[in-house]
This record gives C-alpha cells, sequence and structure tokens, in this order.
C-alpha cells in the first residue's frame, strides 16, 4: 500500500509539471502574437498616414499645375519661370518619396488599384508635360513654337470608325503618325535603287522619327534615339549635298566632252565621267613626237582624243590607236588595279595620217591621184590625249566600285574596238608583212604580261594573293 501511494504521489507531480509547462508555453506564444499584432498595426497606421500625406500634397500639385497652365499664356515672367522649376523639383520628391515606400503585404481591392492607378498617371502627365517645360528654349518665340507643336502634335484625336467594323472608340496623335510614317519610309527605301532617291527617303524618315521621339505620346523626350537620329541626318544630307553637287559639275561639262562621253563612253554614267575628267589632264603632240619609248618605266594612262597614234615593236607598226582608244591600260580591263609604273612593252609616235581612214574604202581613180597626195602634204597629224597618273586613278576606282565597274566595261569594249582596227589594217594594206605583223603583236602581249608581273611582284603577298583570279582572267 505504500508503494502504491508513493507512485501515485511520483504521477501527480509528474503531470502539474506538464501543465506548467504547457502553460508558459502559451503565455509566451500569446504575448509574441500580441507584439507582432501591435507592431503590424503601427506600420499600418504610419503607412496610412504617410499616403494620406502624400495624395494631400498631390492634390495641391495638381491645383497649382491647373492654375498655371491658365496663367501660363499671358504671364511669362520671371517669377513663373521659377514656379515652374519649383514644381518641377517638388513633383521629382514626391514621386521620389512614394517610391521608397514599403508596399503592404496583403492585396489591395480592386477599388484600391483603381485608384494607385489613377493617381500614377495623374502623377507622370504632370511630371512629363513639367520636363517639357523644363526643356523649352529662353526665347518667347520658340517656346511658343514648342508649346504650339506639343498641343498639335500630342493632342487626342478620335479615329471614325463604323461600328460594323469596331465597336470601341480608337484615338490616335500626329506624333503616333509621324512615328509610323518613319518605318514607312525606312522600309520604301530599300525597294528603291537609285542612290539620291534612297538619301532623300533615309532623311524624311529620320525626320519624322526625330519628331516622334521629341514630342513622344508619354510625354519624355528619347534621347537615345533622337541623338542617332540627328546623326543619320547629318550624313545623309552631306551624301545628298556631295550627289547634287557632282550632277551640278558634269552638267557643265562642255558639248565637245559630252559629244566625246557619247560616242565612245557611252557605259559610263556623265558623273562617272565628270570624276575621270576631274582628275585627268589634257595633253598635245605633233606629228613626229614620240609619246612613249619601248622599255622604259610609264606611270600613266591615256586616252585619245583627237588624232591617231602609231604603236610600234621594234620598229614594226603593230596597231593603231584612233579616238576613244585607252593606252597603257595593261590589265585594268581584267580588275587588275596595279599603281605605280608598268614597262613600256612598245614606242607611241605621232605619225603621218594615213590616206585612207578605217572603215573607208580606197579609191582607185588615177585622176585623183595627185589631189590626195596634194591633201597629204598640206594635212598634219595633231594629237590630244587625257592623261592619269595611274596610281591616283587606281586610288579613284578603289573608292567608287561604281565607276570601277563601268570603267572596266569601256576597257572591254575599248579591247573589242582595237582588234577591229587590226583588222582594218590588214584591209587598207598598212601592213606590209602579215607574219612578221603577227610575231611582233605575239612578243608584244607576251612583254605586256611580264609587265603586270613586274609590277605585282613588288606588292605585298597578300595582296598577290587576292589578285590571282583576276591575273588568271587576263591570261585567259
Amino acid at each position: 500500500i505504500i508503494i502504491i501511494i508513493i507512485m501515485a504521489a511520483i504521477i501527480a507531480g509528474s503531470t502539474s509539471s506538464l501543465s506548467l509547462c504547457r502553460a508558459s508555453t502559451m503565455i509566451a506564444t500569446c504575448s509574441r502574437r500580441m507584439m507582432m499584432s501591435s507592431s503590424s498595426s503601427n506600420n499600418t497606421a504610419s503607412l496610412s498616414r504617410r499616403r494620406c500625406r502624400i495624395r494631400s500634397s498631390q492634390c495641391s500639385l495638381l491645383n497649382k499645375h491647373c492654375s498655371w497652365r491658365r496663367n501660363s499664356s499671358s504671364n511669362n515672367s520671371i517669377g513663373n519661370n521659377h514656379q515652374r522649376r519649383m514644381m518641377v523639383s517638388t513633383t521629382s520628391r514626391q514621386i521620389n518619396m512614394k517610391s521608397t515606400l514599403q508596399r503592404p503585404q496583403q492585396l489591395p481591392n480592386n477599388r484600391t488599384t483603381n485608384k494607385a492607378a489613377t493617381s500614377t498617371t495623374t502623377i507622370r502627365t504632370i511630371l512629363s508635360e513639367a520636363t517639357l517645360e523644363s526643356l523649352l528654349p529662353r526665347s518667347p518665340t520658340l517656346r511658343h513654337l514648342v508649346n504650339t507643336l506639343n498641343t498639335s502634335l500630342l493632342k487626342p484625336r478620335p479615329l471614325p470608325l463604323p461600328r460594323y467594323i469596331s465597336p470601341q472608340h480608337y484615338s490616335f496623335t500626329l506624333s503616333e503618325c509621324f512615328g509610323h510614317a518613319s518605318f514607312i519610309l525606312v522600309a520604301a527605301s530599300y525597294a528603291t535603287e537609285d542612290f539620291l532617291q534612297l538619301r532623300i527617303m533615309a532623311v524624311f524618315g529620320s525626320g519624322a522619327m526625330l519628331l516622334f521621339t521629341y514630342f513622344h505620346p508619354h510625354g519624355r523626350v528619347l534621347w537615345l534615339p533622337l541623338k542617332w537620329n540627328l546623326l543619320f541626318i547629318t550624313l545623309n544630307s552631306y551624301r545628298i549635298g556631295r550627289v547634287l553637287f557632282q550632277r551640278y559639275m558634269a552638267d557643265q561639262l562642255g558639248e565637245e566632252w559630252k559629244n566625246f562621253r557619247e560616242q565612245h563612253l557611252s557605259v559610263l554614267d556623265l558623273v562617272d565621267f565628270y570624276k575621270l575628267i576631274s582628275i585627268a589632264t589634257e595633253e598635245t603632240y605633233e606629228e613626229g613626237d614620240v609619246v612613249m619609248i619601248q622599255g622604259t618605266a610609264n606611270p600613266k594612262v591615256r586616252i585619245v582624243i583627237e588624232g591617231e597614234l602609231e604603236v610600234l615593236r621594234d620598229g614594226t607598226l603593230t596597231y593603231v590607236l584612233e579616238k576613244g582608244n585607252f593606252v597603257s591600260e595593261s590589265g585594268l580591263h581584267a580588275g587588275l588595279l596595279l599603281s605605280g609604273s608598268m614597262e613600256a612593252c612598245g614606242s607611241i609616235v605621232v605619225g603621218p595620217p594615213f590616206d585612207y581612214p578605217s572603215g573607208e574604202k580606197k579609191q582607185q581613180q588615177n585622176n585623183h591621184h595627185d589631189n590626195n597626195v596634194q591633201k597629204k602634204s598640206s594635212r598634219r597629224n595633231k594629237v590630244r590625249v587625257l592623261t592619269w597618273d595611274r596610281t591616283e586613278l587606281v586610288q579613284l576606282l578603289e573608292a567608287d566600285k561604281g565607276l570601277r565597274n563601268s570603267l572596266k566595261a569601256a576597257l572591254s569594249w575599248d579591247i573589242v574596238r582595237k582588234l577591229k582596227t587590226q583588222r582594218h589594217m590588214l584591209v587598207e594594206g598598212r601592213v606590209k608583212d602579215p607574219t612578221s605583223w603577227t610575231k611582233k603583236r605575239e612578243d608584244q602581249g607576251i612583254s605586256r604580261y611580264a609587265a603586270i608581273l613586274q609590277n605585282m611582284l613588288r606588292l605585298p603577298p597578300e595582296e598577290v594573293q587576292a589578285m590571282s583570279q583576276e591575273l588568271n582572267k587576263y591570261r585567259l
């Protein structure tokens, strides 16, 4: 019995201790919850008070802004400028204060969300207009102009759509129209092939984007695209002015040069022909003058514009250069842009005029023989040529791809004309020994090819490797 009583006392003591521990744990938990609820209620109250202060300041700021907008058209004094600057700084401070507030943990209801969105939109509008006003120029005329453009470009305009198309009401601004027009003009410029039209459309497209970025519908100036569009407008305007100047100078060429281009260099555009003329010099030779000696270095490229030149290989006449023929082009027709000097593969002299020019039949009447001899003695061969420095010409061709392709086509046609002239020489009897004439022409071609290789060996290996394809074309 004693043992049972002791065991019951022990069990009762342990139960009371457990109940005491549980009670202390519950008291601690309740105290913590009360402390957390009191702190959260204090935070919520402080947040509510701060929101009320900000909303009251926003309403007062909106009233000040509306009163300033009513009086801005008639009063532009220094005091108003100071008031506008103060309003911008005050608005910025209020926005910064609002951004630093801690958001509540619970999600607000729809009514609170709508009120917050409306308040944010109002503040954004006030800040945007105030920022635009701070960017206005100091001149009253320019200020009035910018204000007028801002009002007209950002004014919402209804879009009249029939109700069977859309029951909703849509609106647009002129600033948005300029933005769409910019992209449309840029897309249309890709479809044109004329260089001048492409540049003009690019300038108009960048100008429309310039208005869109400055008078943006959100009210804030987009400085990054605005600066880039200013740069694009400057570059394109320079290229347009350069093209128009070159076309004007090309139109100022004399009738002699225009007729010469139409007859012998019709594949060249008038502007490209002007570019060639602008870096060329005119040379005049009389009968008996030596233009070039075989085996000497020749840094010039020429074209005959009047008269006739004879090409000799070891004293043998190989071919004749007439009006419109190039002299010493040496691989330019194959795309070999070799600068410096080229070794002359023959001598070029100004010989006496031939009695029977190319394309005319020889007259066989004996009664006119004396008259022809008299004309030959009285008429002398005068030659005029245009001369280019080879290095300067190559630099121009490397800088202008269009001119390079056009001149390459003109040189190809010139080779065809020279071959026809050689056939006429055989028909007209200017070749005394056809076998020796053919041998000298072959030697002349080999010497010309050797001169091209000699010029290429002075270049770096990388440039020689780049010209290997053009050299293979020349060999073919």
